[in-house]
């Protein structure tokens, strides 16, 4: 884990990193039935069509419905703008100059008093985010964030049938138990978002991003990585915490809904522990 880099002092900062470079929405069940006893909150993010984040909505901006059940919204307020970010940083196929200015870019869309970790991987990815979960508890965050930067890899099989040649890396989703990781992300409310530059299919890693509320970018131009970092950036200083009357227990997830042409939501439980 590197020193942290809060956004106030980006400019000043020298970023060194290891040169090893490639570079409908579902709730946990058990944190859902916790939030069912008491007024739930949400963590919403709102996008135009080109897919900027809107500010300046309200309560009347928005629906939250369970099972067809139009709920109860009771306030909607911007949500804290400092966040607390571990990002882990693993075969991302971008040089590293790509990397240093997209870590820049990102540092400068965050609100000034945000913290950015760096956690390269020593085992499995799923053990990583376990271990930044820890990290972030162990912080008392209290708008914790996991960015990914990269993905997994696998071994490619070599076309030559040699022993004497070896295939190259390739990138690869993430393994393990996804709903266990989604599960404890969300009872820590951490947020888990990313971007890989790669064009080969990574679902589970966008799977557990929209379990979240947050988002997972595949890109194919490593160019396009500051960008993406930055829009990362963006949506996180301009989120709402939806505070809602919830169903009775057993009622399904709730869903959202936002007033506006062109606009969507994403939304996860909103119960961070700090």
């Amino acid at each position: 884990m590197t020193s942290i880099f809060s956004s106030r002092h980006a400019a000043a900062a020298s970023l060194v990193f290891p040169v090893m470079v490639w570079a409908t929405l579902v709730f946990p069940v058990m944190v859902w039935a916790t939030l069912a006893q008491s007024p739930a909150r949400l963590i919403v993010t709102v996008v135009d069509g080109g897919g900027a984040p809107v500010a300046g909505l309200t309560r009347d901006d928005f629906t939250v419905r369970a099972g067809g059940v139009e709920l109860d919204v009771v306030n909607v307020a911007p949500a804290p703008p400092s966040v607390q970010i571990v990002a882990i940083f693993e075969n991302l196929a971008v040089t590293q100059r790509q990397l240093n200015a997209g870590i820049a870019r990102l540092i400068g869309a965050l609100d000034d008093e945000s913290i950015l970790d760096m956690q390269s991987v020593e085992g499995g990815l799923d053990a990583a985010i376990v271990e930044a979960v820890d990290d972030l508890h162990a912080r008392g965050a209290t708008r914790p964030v996991i960015v990914m930067l990269g993905q997994a890899s696998e071994m490619a099989r070599s076309e030559l049938q040699s022993s004497q040649v070896r295939g190259r890396r390739r990138a690869a989703d993430l393994s393990g138990d996804i709903d266990r990781l989604a599960d404890l992300l969300a009872a820590h409310g951490v947020q888990f978002s990313g971007v890989s530059v790669t064009r080969v299919p990574l679902p589970g890693f966008e799977r557990l991003a929209a379990a979240t509320g947050g988002r997972f970018a595949r890109i194919d131009d490593p160019t396009g990585l500051g960008e993406t970092l930055a829009g990362i950036g963006r949506e996180l200083g301009m989120q709402y915490v939806v505070s809602f009357l919830p169903g009775e227990a057993g009622t399904p997830a709730p869903q959202v809904d936002v007033r506006g042409d062109g606009l969507s939501a994403r939304a996860a439980p909103f119960a961070p522990r700090h």
